[in-house]
């Protein structure tokens, strides 16, 4: 199993990331990959946020996530507040 670190996924900020959905694909943005201030012993930890228009709502859970390097990537994430006119959702990795 590849562990992810925050190197796979900087490239792909400010990017859309298709996420297989049921009963099509959306896209949401990768806006921030934000590393945590403590130190892991296999990993560094981070946290990846994604936005969408709030047309776009995913429930809270895992999803397939074509973005980062050997995508895609089975990912959970979580509604995190809405800010104006967009969905945030929050992916934790420690």
């Amino acid at each position: 199993m590849l562990l992810l670190k925050p190197e796979d996924f900087e490239a792909w900020v400010g990017k859309q990331v298709r996420v297989a959905t049921i009963p099509h694909a959306v896209e949401v943005t990768l806006v921030e990959v934000k590393r945590a201030n403590y130190v892991h012993d296999l990993r560094d930890p981070f946290s990846l946020f994604f936005e969408s228009p709030l047309g776009v709502s995913l429930i809270d859970g895992n999803y397939e996530f074509d973005c980062g390097k050997g995508g895609p990537h089975v990912i959970a994430i979580t509604q995190l507040k809405p800010q104006g006119d967009r969905r945030v959702y929050q992916a934790v990795f420690n």
